[in-house]
């Protein structure tokens, strides 16, 4: 009777059934084996009905005209081409996931997917996840109990509520669109691993830091990597101060306009007419990262309402037509005279290309890369969002070479020679205080940068720069989480180095209340735009 009970509760909640097949187990009212079979039998035979009630469906027993649209519609989408490229994994993935598994069963046999596939990947699933979960109940069953006292009550009436809500989600994204089309670029997101978040894509490199840490005895080395830029560039340093040391012939034209300027358009006026520029021009904030509040600006009227309405300090430079940018990575151990090209990105700015009936913002939307940072597309996009572009009419939407900001990042290696890894190494072996950073350059004629001429640096970016070209969708994560790892294990290097030599490192103290202030900065500021 009682495997029974297991068996058919699981149709109601197979979380709350795997945790009740623990708590017998562990009162000795029934075998672990018994339990761990009839929980895993009732949850296995579940997903199969779930995909059996998806065929039928399909099949015309339940006629709703709303998923005869549906089934319509996405067979003409490339959504359902990608999940079928990827079905296997997301039925295994899937059991991990709470919340998932009801709208992924039953559209894997409404859209006739194979069975056999989904009946040996969820049975597998099936195994790992009751086997583990009873098991684990089974010896922390003091923790976990049905019944007793105050805190334990707690704890079974947060697991009835947490299964209500997760219920309530798998209703949302089966019935509500808007819902169901975030859930599945979520689902595409976890394949790309450049469109992770930040906590989760940097999660894996922690223990590496600790790692790193307790090798060399600290974490404050990477502030002495470059002694020549305030906390070697790990929060609020300056873009101008930077740039002035790097030598003037190979920077791109810029002004430095501080918040107390008094006549900030005659500076802007006098600078433009003796660099011989025209509009556009750039406009970025002195202390920023990630493309914050980059702007392009194509009057004065527009400069001065920029700084009255971001009282900060500004750096405007000269635009760059390009149409090309590359990040050159660059770095030097202290004990060696000359440095390295650890690695080169080439940015490819993103484009949408019209069909005649769309406007821009359906185009962006129904984008298979471009719908992942939706947001980002849109809000650089406000005054042409209705456009509709003519077929096959391309339009560019992004000119900041950002990831964050809407650009795709690929290895660059193509772009590599003897003549531009000599230029680019003198550069950096030049500029005073800097072992460790990246140059973001721009340039129009790609025989000309491969002799290492015709081209500006735009920025250099110190201590918390990334070898950018592992965000190439191109590579594995493997290939990725390799370069990101092999860059934090030079930048402990580099500054422990430097210490030996004598380079002071940054307080504890100074440098949370630099990352905070800088921080609460971007927050104030963020807001505005």
């Amino acid at each position: 009777m009682t495997v029974l009970s297991l068996f058919f509760s699981t149709f109601v909640s197979e979380d709350l059934t795997c945790i009740a097949a623990g708590l017998l187990t562990k009162e000795g009212k029934l075998s672990l084996p018994l339990a761990i079979l009839s929980t895993g039998l009732g949850i296995f035979v579940g997903d199969c009905l779930l995909y059996l009630c998806g065929y039928l469906v399909r099949r015309g027993i339940v006629k709703w005209n709303y998923l005869q649209n549906l089934q319509k519609t996405w067979q003409s989408t490339k959504v359902l081409t990608n999940w079928k490229q990827h079905y296997k994994k997301s039925i295994f993935l899937s059991r991990f996931f709470p919340g998932t598994r009801l709208p992924l069963y039953f559209s894997s046999g409404f859209f006739t997917l194979p069975f056999f596939p989904f009946f040996y990947i969820s049975f597998f699933a099936v195994t790992i996840w009751t086997t583990a979960f009873v098991y684990l109940v089974y010896l922390y069953g003091n923790l976990v109990s049905l019944y007793g006292n105050t805190s334990h009550s707690i704890l079974f009436s947060f697991c009835i509520g947490l299964s209500f809500y997760l219920l309530y989600k798998t209703l949302r994204i089966a019935t509500d669109p808007s819902e169901r089309k975030k859930f599945w670029i979520l689902i595409k997101k976890l394949n790309h691993l450049e469109f992770w978040s930040a906590s989760l894509f940097y999660l894996p490199l922690v223990p590496y830091l600790l790692y790193l840490a307790l090798r060399y005895r600290g974490l404050r080395y990477i502030t002495a990597v470059n002694p020549g830029i305030l906390a070697s560039g790990i929060a609020g340093e300056s873009k101008s101060e930077i740039l002035n040391l790097i030598p003037k012939e190979s920077v791109a034209s810029y002004l430095f306009l501080s918040k107390e300027e008094k006549d900030s358009q005659s500076r802007i006026q006098n600078w433009m007419l003796e660099k011989n520029l025209k509009f556009p021009i750039i406009a970025k904030p002195d202390k920023g990262e990630r493309g914050f509040l980059i702007k392009k600006l194509n009057s004065l009227e527009e400069c001065s309402t920029l700084l009255q309405t971001y009282p900060i300090d500004w750096l405007f430079q000269e635009y760059l037509e390009g149409p090309y940018e590359v990040g050159v990575f660059y770095y030097r151990d202290p004990r060696k005279k000359k440095g390295k090209i650890f690695s080169i990105t080439d940015k490819v700015f993103p484009e949408v290309t019209g069909d005649g009936t769309s406007n821009l913002k359906t185009l962006i939307t129904n984008h298979p890369r471009f719908q992942f940072q939706k947001e980002a597309h849109i809000n650089h996009n406000k005054h042409q969002l209705d456009k509709i572009l003519l077929a096959g009419e391309t339009v560019s939407i992004g000119f900041i070479g950002n990831h964050i900001q809407g650009c795709m990042f690929q290895d660059g290696n193509n772009w590599k020679t003897k003549e531009l890894e000599t230029k680019f190494i003198s550069i950096g072996d030049s500029v005073s205080g800097i072992y460790f950073g990246r140059f973001d350059i721009r340039f129009s004629d790609p025989n000309e940068f491969k002799l290492g001429l015709g081209f500006k640096i735009i920025e250099l970016n110190g201590a918390t720069s990334e070898s950018t070209n592992l965000y190439d969708p191109k590579f594995s994560i493997f290939e990725s989480y390799s370069i990101l790892f092999r860059q934090w294990k030079i930048l402990f290097q580099i500054g422990y180095e430097n210490y030996r030599k004598g380079v002071s490192l940054y307080p504890y103290k100074k440098l949370y209340h630099l990352v905070q202030k800088h921080k609460k900065y971007r927050e104030n500021f963020s807001n505005r735009d």
